[in-house]
């Protein structure tokens, strides 16, 4: 039997014992999951489908029993197995009248626990416990079911995929999702910023490779992505993402055709999240279920007034700002309720990119001398033929690089 993939849910309230669980578990080539109580696990249990958990018999909220009674009621294909103190063996028995399929005592011999693995491991796959659970967003909004629905029909095939915009609205984390919900699954997902110096753009052997910052590719690059994408086998897959809206990337002509027709198979595009305050409480509950997961406990909830507070706020940095907002406030909260002055919204390091500072003028001419510059590069500094490329005249071309002052243009 292989362990690899098998997902095991160890309850425990000591944590060297559940150090040592995790760290001889991992060992085994299993996925381990973690929880420190009675309510901790429940709420494990409703996200993951399980292979096996194996549970102290004393826990800070309850007892092992009343986890294996649940267990047993609502998860009956998930074997359970209880960890009890040495000369309790009533509490083990108890344990097995309500349905554990078998125990082990406290000090922990890891041959035993082996062994004990071994058999719920061989009971889970006799009983036909389901491999696969899709992942996708909890959030019942319209923005998130539309996603999902994408996510679902991207991943049953192996087609190239665009997700366009901007920063911070989780587009690394919906290829992940593409992947993971894919028969590659398995396999790596790889993510290569094409925004770095010197980068590298060979995509795995196997898996998803994703391409993030791909407008920031010359035109070089380009050519060499579009060589590699004709060159894709079976057991591989490209998505790609840019922080540009659709219609810049198709039409701007420091993007090539052929990798334009190469990646948007597929395509996905993301909202900021000033355009969908109406999504931030259900949003806000999906950003702090995932941190309760990551952390192995129960979902902060918000105060109304902390809710009020990030209504008022624009979020520059989209769903990745509001994140680091509520992973900073559930640290710091009180009974595990976000109240307002949990709410910092200073010191983000997130900038919108129209301020008083920096107003419109300065941001479209940002662009056009980021187009021209690739107009320029792209026609060997040809400007008769950069200015076609752009459709302006050779005149206006002229006279908008000796205003916005463009290097090598050679005039």
């Amino acid at each position: 039997m292989t362990y690899e993939k098998k997902r095991i849910l160890v309850v425990d309230d000591e944590t060297d014992i559940l150090q040592l669980l995790e760290i001889s578990l991992n060992r085994m080539g299993l996925s381990v999951h973690t929880a420190e109580n009675v309510g901790a696990a429940k709420y494990q249990l409703e996200k993951t489908s399980f292979h096996l958990c194996l549970t102290d018999f004393k826990l800070p909220d309850g007892t092992g029993v009343d986890l294996v009674k649940h267990i047993t009621q609502h998860y009956p294909l998930t074997p359970v197995a209880v960890i009890t103190a040495f000369g309790t063996i009533n509490h083990a028995v108890e344990a097995l009248k309500q349905g554990a399929y078998d125990f082990i005592t406290k000090p922990i011999s890891l041959d035993t626990l082996r062994q004990l693995i071994i058999s719920g491991l061989k009971l889970a796959e006799s009983q036909k416990v389901d491999d696969f659970e899709p992942l996708l967003f909890n959030s019942t909004s319209n923005y998130f079911q539309a996603l999902n629905r994408s996510i679902e029909s991207l991943a049953g095939n192996k087609a190239p995929v665009m997700i366009y915009g901007d920063e911070g609205t989780w587009k690394e984390k919906i290829a992940h999702m593409i992947h993971v919900n894919s028969k590659l699954r398995e396999y790596p997902f790889t993510v290569i910023d094409c925004g770095s110096k010197d980068v590298n753009l060979r995509y795995a052997e196997k898996g998803t490779t994703y391409y993030k910052n791909v407008e920031k590719l010359d035109s070089y690059q380009q050519g060499a992505l579009v060589d590699q994408l004709r060159q894709v086998g079976d057991e591989q897959r490209i998505i790609a993402a840019t922080c540009w809206i659709e219609a810049e990337f198709k039409e701007s002509q420091a993007i090539k055709k052929s990798l334009i027709r190469q990646l948007t198979v597929g395509e996905i595009t993301t909202t900021p999240l000033l355009r969908r305050k109406n999504d931030l409480v259900e949003l806000s509950k999906e950003v702090l279920e995932q941190l309760a997961q990551t952390w192995n406990k129960l979902p902060c909830k918000i105060h109304p007034s902390a809710m009020a507070k990030l209504k008022n706020y624009d979020f520059p940095g989209n769903i990745k700002e509001l994140d680091r907002i509520l992973s900073k406030a559930a640290m710091s909260c009180q009974n595990q309720l976000i109240r307002e002055d949990d709410i910092d919204l200073s010191g983000t390091g997130y900038r919108p990119l129209i301020t008083k500072e920096h107003n419109l003028d300065q941001y479209i001419e940002q662009i056009e001398v980021r187009e021209i510059t690739n107009a320029l590069a792209k026609t060997h500094n040809n400007k008769t033929k950069a200015a076609e490329l752009l459709g302006i005249s050779f005149r206006a071309l002229r006279y908008k690089i000796k205003k916005l002052d463009i290097e090598n243009a050679d005039i």
